[in-house]
């Protein structure tokens, strides 16, 4: 990390770091300006540049452009690179995602050395989930909360009106 912070502006690693700490969350320019506490103009440069070479997607709602990481080879890379691979939220979703019968992973909330996950798939290891569950409590001192919902759970849970899962997706099984 000292190397990168050595070739690199600082006010980019800041900005990147931010996105790799919260990959599920999306923000708008003043948002990442404030909190990396980069000023606007810089940061609107630097938010166009890893748009354009396609760490960040954008989505425009209204006037307003938001801004997220786009979990993709690069931004993997880009992690090992800040050392930053080695998160267990990354570690849990890795494995659910390699059994056949998930279908998808919502992040529900985090805070500090905590999440609340919603994992979509049917007949899902339950004794396994529960022993990755508290391997990463001890690895990481990180407590993963979750719930299990089928397929047709989750579709009515979705149908709720102010309940929106769609932004807080962060895995889905592709569809072949």
């Amino acid at each position: 990390m000292e190397i990168l912070k050595d070739l690199f502006d600082e006010k980019i690693i800041k900005i990147i770091n931010l996105f790799i700490d919260n990959p599920e969350k999306n923000y708008f320019l003043t948002d990442v300006a404030n909190l990396t506490k980069v000023n606007i103009t810089t940061t609107f440069r630097i938010l166009n540049k890893l748009s354009e070479k396609g760490f960040l997607k954008t989505k425009i709602i209204g006037k307003v452009r938001f801004y997220q990481l786009d979990q993709n080879e690069k931004t993997k890379e880009l992690m090992k690179l800040l050392k930053k691979d080695d998160d267990p939220l990354q570690k849990f979703i890795e494995i659910i995602a390699s059994h056949p019968r998930s279908k998808k992973i919502i992040l529900e909330s985090k805070e500090g050395n905590s999440a609340r996950l919603l994992v979509v798939g049917d007949f899902l290891p339950q004794e396994k989930i529960n022993k990755l569950v508290q391997e990463i409590k001890e690895r990481y001192n990180f407590r993963i909360n979750y719930v299990e919902l089928s397929e047709s759970q989750y579709i009515k849970l979705r149908e709720f009106k102010n309940y929106n899962l769609e932004q807080k997706i962060i895995w889905e099984r592709q569809k072949s």
